[in-house]
């Protein structure tokens, strides 16, 4: 496919959504409720056509040929000699992104069809959530097709922006609004970070596309042919990391991510699956020259990777809220996927990202389903048995929750595993925090499942369970064939070909030597108990297998025993339920200090700058206040006093 043929698909990947948001937003109250829908639809669809030949185009290159720069037009002059540009880069890892990032927006769009017309508030707000979720796809279009990290940091900003209005769908919500702020604010600190970054990188290499600065990077030399040293290539990566904690939601800062679930179920399907938390992950994948140029970065990338996952298991473990526990679930997967990437396996944390969206967008959908049928409740405590009210909702569910906990033979079993196994090799500890992650993951997620759809019919009062309509139920079903069938393009009987075709990305920055096959056979020896190759993929199911079985005994055969480990571990189950207390913390620590730091300044305004300008102008005002007794409007006034001036003046003259 030539250059201009790509240049064509990739325009229309991005004004598919832009034109389907712009017409959704302006002409959509002036249409029937039911077509607005329509041109986010076709908007989003024209994409995912275009990233398909992208994705085709860029499979049937030769290996010489798999990425291309496309320029489109100079944006802003710097000097004589070069410009910030607009321009276009598409090798494998972009077209995996925007098949990622469009074919599960379809889905979540098609599926909204019908859920915003019972939760969408249609008077007032249905053409303005389709516009705003066509105008995200094309936030995370800019972001991946970016050729630059100028382009990269637009599309970032816009995808927080849009995740804001979305967020806060149900604005007149108190908890939506102030959820709706959370993510941004939180989000501005990690992207404050993230600013600084690129704007070293400018400063060191004097341009900000891709090739230049990677190739520099590589080379160890900066804009002057310098020696690069490792501090600062240290600081440009670490000031990366934190945009990429933002976005992917990890520690410190993943706080606003299980409060996004005040907007709509398709919304957090969207932001949790295939768009604005897998950024992070995109970002460390495509700036791995910088990242793997530093040890100590790698390591700080693995260790908040692993941390992440470890943590928000043990949250979710407790959670009650359906939504809830899956967001935990996805600060935990994407920590997965930071580790992967931290330990030289971008590869397998992109295979992570990719079956990750296929699973996590249906339960997410599914819930959302759950939902709907139960006249919005979502809170696991006060529902169950509902596999036989929403034969669908549960068979596609239970597909989603078996994905999920790892369990063999389905997508996120192998991509899961592949993770543990350079996890292990190249930090033993890390891997063995990866392995307990695994394990309760199966538990939490079948807790999950156990109480809502096994166990007696239990309805609250006054809500009658029923099915979704087709257009919700089919996303769930395609969702579902993926969550089974995603994960065999990446294993070694098929050839492993999600890898391969990864390989010429990675081939440099993430090299056998550092997280390879060597690591790979490494992580294999290091099972010597089991002495099978594939000793680590059966430990690893059987670990998905016992979560799960210690879900059914506690949660169906001995439900009681639940209630006796939380009066037994109060404590500790307080803490788990209250999220380690690290908003309480960040509310002492940050929060209330800036409040009173306002109020002293407002204070300050108030009364010492307002006092100062006030004594100022006392004088004036007392001597304009006397003066104003001379305005009597008497003409013949008016004539004496300038008799009497003018008579002054001679006076003074004549001395």
């Amino acid at each position: 496919m030539s250059h201009e043929t790509l240049k064509t698909c990739s325009l229309v990947i991005l004004l598919g959504p832009l034109l389907g948001a712009v017409l959704a937003g302006a002409l959509g109250s002036r249409l029937t409720k039911g077509r607005t829908h329509w041109f986010s639809i076709l908007g989003v669809a024209a994409a995912f056509s275009a990233a398909v030949c992208v994705l085709r185009a860029v499979a049937g290159a030769s290996v010489h040929q798999v990425s291309a720069r496309i320029p489109i037009y100079d944006w802003i002059p710097v000097g004589a000699r070069a410009a910030l540009k607009v321009e276009f880069f598409i090798d494998p890892l972009t077209a995996v992104m925007l098949l990622v990032v469009t074919g599960i927006s379809l889905l979540v769009v098609i599926y909204s069809r019908d859920y915003m017309r019972h939760h969408g508030h249609p008077e007032r707000g249905y053409e303005r959530f389709f516009a705003y979720l066509a105008l995200f796809v094309f936030s995370m279009c800019v972001l991946v097709l970016g050729g630059n990290f100028l382009l990269l940091y637009v599309g970032w900003e816009a995808v927080g922006l849009c995740s804001y209005l979305l967020i806060g769908f149900y604005y007149a919500k108190p908890s939506a609004a102030a959820a709706a702020k959370k993510a941004f604010l939180v989000n501005r600190v990690g992207d404050f970070g993230f600013g600084l970054g690129i704007f070293l990188i400018y400063v060191t290499f004097g341009t900000l596309e891709y090739g230049p600065v990677f190739q520099m990077v590589h080379e160890g030399v900066n804009r002057a042919g310098q020696p690069l040293s490792e501090a600062l290539v240290t600081t440009i990566a670490l000031l990366l990391l934190c945009g990429a904690c933002g976005k992917s939601a990890q520690l410190p800062l993943h706080v606003w991510l299980p409060d996004a679930m005040e907007g709509p179920s398709p919304v957090s399907a969207l932001i949790h699956a295939a768009t604005m938390v897998t950024a992070g992950v995109y970002m460390i994948a495509r700036c791995g020259a910088i990242f793997t140029a530093s040890p100590l970065a790698m390591t700080v990338v693995a260790v908040i990777g692993a941390t992440t996952a470890l943590f928000a298991a043990t949250i979710a473990v407790v959670q009650t809220d359906m939504k809830r526990i899956l967001a935990y679930s996805t600060i935990s997967q994407l920590g997965y996927m930071v580790l992967g990437a931290g330990v030289y396996a971008a590869d397998s944390a992109m295979f992570h990202l990719y079956t990750h969206a296929f699973f996590k967008a249906l339960l997410f959908l599914g819930a959302g389903s759950v939902m709907h049928a139960m006249g919005g409740i979502i809170d696991v405590r006060h529902f169950g048995g509902l596999r036989r009210a929403l034969p669908w909702t549960f068979a596609t569910f239970l597909v989603g929750s078996l994905a999920l906990a790892g369990f063999p033979m389905f997508s996120g079993f192998f991509s899961k595993d592949e993770i543990l196994h350079h996890a292990l090799a190249a930090h033993p500890l890390l891997g063995g925090m990866g392995l307990v992650t695994a394990a309760l993951t199966a538990f939490y997620t079948f807790r999950m499942v156990f109480l809502a759809f096994f166990g007696q019919e239990r309805f609250p009062e006054g809500v009658h369970a029923h099915e979704s309509g087709p257009w919700m139920i089919v996303p769930l079903l395609l969702l579902s064939v993926g969550a089974i069938g995603a994960g065999y393009i990446g294993v070694e009987a098929t050839g492993r070909n999600f890898h391969r075709f990864l390989a010429p990305v990675f081939a440099e920055t993430f090299a056998a030597a550092h997280g390879g096959e060597v690591a790979l056979e490494a992580a294999h020896a290091a099972v010597g108990g089991f002495g099978a190759k594939y000793g680590l993929m059966f430990f690893s199911g059987a670990i998905s297998i016992v979560g799960i079985l210690a879900a059914y005994i506690l949660y169906v055969r001995m439900p009681w025993v639940p209630s006796l480990v939380r009066a037994s571990a109060s404590g500790a189950y307080r803490t788990l339920w209250n999220k380690y207390y690290v908003d309480e913390l960040y509310s002492a620590g940050v929060v209330e200090p800036a409040r009173q730091t306002g109020r002293v300044c407002v204070g300050l305004d108030d009364y010492l700058i307002d006092g100062l300008l006030w004594l100022i102008t006392v004088i004036p005002r007392a001597i304009g206040y006397l003066l104003r007794t001379l305005q009597s409007g008497l003409l013949q006034g008016y004539a004496l006093t300038m008799i009497a001036g003018a008579a002054l003046i001679l006076l003074l003259a004549m001395r």
